[in-house]
């Protein structure tokens, strides 16, 4: 495995917390991502930066939310002999998030640290590197209030 490794990803972006989807009223949607992971061969351990779009359609408007942002994150990937080998990533990242309703004027952005951890496999496929991960995003408010 290489110790560099470059990638892009397009996939679906769902909203698991009920509380987020009723206050957000958003609808499942579509993610893309550009990454760079840095990790010896040799070692378990490797670092990953993430730069990614995300949009979101509004449930019952003609609209959409999108999310731009950045996360960095620390890798362990499990020792294993088999063809698929796992890892966990979590790190801490960036979100710039904005809704816009078709017709109406555009709303502010707003900016937020966040958190994300999930859990992934690598695995090779001719000379092609690929992986299916899962990921969970906490972003912060910007106000620590006891309920963040």
């Amino acid at each position: 495995m290489k110790s560099a490794i470059r990638g892009a990803v397009l996939g679906l972006a769902v909203v698991l917390s009920a509380q987020a989807a009723v206050a957000q009223g958003t609808s499942t949607g579509l993610s893309g991502t550009a990454q760079l992971r840095v990790k010896p061969p040799v070692s378990p351990l490797g670092f990953q930066v993430d730069a990614f779009y995300t949009r979101f359609g509004l449930d019952g408007v003609d609209g959409h939310s999108r999310m731009i942002g950045g996360t960095a994150n620390a890798l362990f990937a499990f020792p294993s002999a088999s063809p698929a080998r796992p890892y966990l990533i979590g790190g801490v990242g960036l979100y710039n998030a904005k809704a816009s309703i078709d017709g109406a004027p555009s709303g502010d952005s707003q900016t937020k640290f966040g958190l994300n951890a999930g859990a992934g496999f690598d695995f090779g496929l001719g000379s092609a590197n690929l992986f299916a991960e899962g990921r969970s995003h906490m972003i912060m408010k910007a106000v620590p209030d006891g309920t963040t």
